[in-house]
């Protein structure tokens, strides 16, 4: 800093005594004002641990910024002149524009690359002057971080976009963020983690500015705050991360919502169901919809026990009611029929055709399902074999799959503009249908039960959100539910608001003695009346700018890559 003021006061010797201690000043100051920055940037990025977007894309700029400035010094250093410096800052500065909208675009594969370019980098500045000293690599030093950083890059970003894992985004903002805050604040470890990535020195004839392979180490476990004082900020300012690497979930409590600054409208809605029972009438013998079950059609009788063995077993378990489920049976068993064409081999060659209609049309209700179980980091559930159907255990349990599937998405009402709740409810019902293997046909709770305990105080919700006088800005809608149930908070809670201790099984529940999966923890209605607002919606005169934002980036990084190539 020194320098840089004498260079806009001038000379030293013709400065006045004010002149001078305004330098002094400053120059005492500089180590204090690096560590307030590195400590902000460390608290700023701990509190945005919850939007991996963001997150993601603060990450990329970061990365993209360093290495645009290392790889593009050594062709300004030798133009020697404040405006090549100049221009140098622009590129970074662009660079990290470009890196943070493709960081927020496609947060997932490029989160895993800077963990990988990272953990490279984190491994190469400590063995570097080692290898530089001992002349291990001779002139292919200059290669290793591109070779290794690289493979580590391109390996952490199909790993990052094949398996969802939720600690890349936290262990990549701990060495990322937390390398760059030890940069801000010791000036000298920047300069050895340039020199480690192009492998010499760009200011001097090739040797390093850090000779002592001692001192470079002393710098490098001084850099070690950094990281230590990020991890412990996320876990400060983010507890799920705790329950991350604990691989578990802690029971949340009411107390725990204190509102906090948020103004995001929360009705005052009783979710506490309060059913009417009354016994259904019992339906004729002969009542049907469309396709009475004693005389189906031939395409429709092959599966038409399975189907209705399942309707039965899961509508007594789960409280469906009995209308619905005949609706669905005649559903399923038409969908059936229509994929049946997959067996055709005028449609797919032998070697391409499913096992049966049945594999096909799981595979293709359930193929978002297992897109969302692997964003939340979870094994999907499916069902075990239904020992009273006769049939193969795969078939068998596919079935019931299917059927438990269509019978939530059947009385879901307006929870369908939701498709990622409906997952929700179909991943906790068939996590405590599994759970009661051997007790299933014992438990017969009454039609309607699932509609008054698990639809209807969620539609409810829902319902005093859309119709209330408040402001969109602070009014959830449909996308903000929704993306409650894409994060792994949902999976705290228990599907159903029915009281645990109080049974409304008609038939006791005889042989279920232990607490079901789930029970102990609070209902999801819980969790959907302190959800954030997480669609932005703000007027503003920026607006037009926002709308145009795919025009202003692509001008963005083409301004980049043109630079970069007109100065190459």
């Amino acid at each position: 800093m020194t320098n840089l003021l004498s260079r806009v006061y001038g000379d030293w010797a013709t400065k006045g005594m004010a002149d001078k201690y305004l330098i002094v000043a400053f120059d005492a100051l500089e180590p204090l004002l690096r560590v307030v920055a590195a400590l902000a940037l460390v608290w700023f990025i701990g509190g945005s641990s919850g939007k991996p977007r963001f997150q993601s894309g603060i990450l990329t700029a970061l990365l993209a910024a360093f290495l645009t400035h290392t790889y593009l010094l050594p062709m300004f250093v030798l133009m020697n002149s404040q405006l090549a410096q100049a221009a140098l800052a622009i590129l970074s500065f662009t660079a990290a524009l470009v890196g943070l909208a493709l960081g927020t675009l496609i947060p997932r594969p490029l989160s895993g690359a800077v963990l990988g370019a990272s953990l490279a980098l984190a491994v190469l500045v400590p063995m570097m002057p080692f290898m530089k000293m001992g002349n291990v690599l001779g002139s292919n030093v200059s290669a290793v971080f591109p070779a290794i950083g690289g493979g580590l890059a391109l390996f952490g970003g199909v790993l990052a976009t094949r398996f969802s894992n939720p600690l890349t985004l936290p262990l990549a903002s701990i060495i990322v963020v937390g390398a760059t805050a030890s940069c801000i604040a010791i000036p000298n470890l920047f300069t050895l983690v340039q020199n480690t990535t192009l492998g010499y020195d760009p200011t001097t004839d090739g040797n390093y500015t850090i000779n002592s392979a001692a001192a470079s180490h002393f710098i490098v476990l001084t850099g070690l705050i950094g990281p230590v004082l990020t991890a412990a900020s996320i876990i400060y300012r983010d507890s799920s991360f705790l329950r991350i690497l604990t691989g578990g979930y802690t029971q949340l409590n009411s107390e725990d919502y204190d509102g906090g600054d948020d103004k995001t409208l929360k009705p005052n809605t009783n979710t506490t169901p309060k059913p009417v029972y009354t016994p259904p009438t019992n339906a004729a013998p002969e009542a049907f919809n469309m396709f009475d079950p004693a005389d189906l059609p031939p395409r429709l009788s092959e599966y038409a026990n399975m189907v209705y063995s399942a309707c039965e077993d899961l509508g007594n378990f789960f409280g469906f009611q009995d209308a619905s489920v005949r609706n669905q049976a005649e559903h399923l068993l038409i969908l059936l029929s229509n994929n049946r064409r997959y067996m055709n081999s005028h449609i797919l060659p032998p070697a391409l055709q499913p096992p049966s209609p049945i594999h096909a049309l799981h595979a293709k209700v359930f193929s978002n399902y297992m897109k969302w179980c692997r964003a939340m980091g979870v094994a999907p559930h499916f069902s075990k074999m239904n020992s009273s159907m006769a049939a193969p255990p795969s078939v068998a349990s596919r079935v019931v799959d299917l059927v438990m599937f269509f019978c939530v998405w059947g009385e879901a009402c307006n929870i369908r503009h939701m498709p990622e709740c409906l997952w929700f409810l179909y991943h906790k019902m068939m996590e405590e249908y599994t759970s009661c293997e051997g007790y299933t046909q014992t438990r017969s709770l009454y039609a309607g039960h699932y509609l008054d305990y698990v639809v209807t105080p969620i539609y409810k919700i829902i319902c005093a959100n859309m119709k209330s006088n408040t402001d969109h800005v602070n009014k959830r809608n449909y996308d903000d539910f929704n993306e409650f149930f894409w994060s792994r908070e949902c999976l705290q809670y228990r599907y159903s608001t029915g009281d645990p201790n109080e049974r409304t099984d008609l038939e006791g529940g005889s042989g279920i003695t232990t607490p079901l999966p789930g029970e102990s923890q609070l209902p999801i209605t819980v969790g959907m009346l302190n959800a954030p607002k997480t669609f932005l919606e703000k007027r503003s005169w920026l607006r037009g700018i926002m709308a145009m934002s795919r025009l202003v980036e692509w001008h963005i990084v083409t301004f980049y890559l043109l630079s970069v190539l007109a100065f190459s």
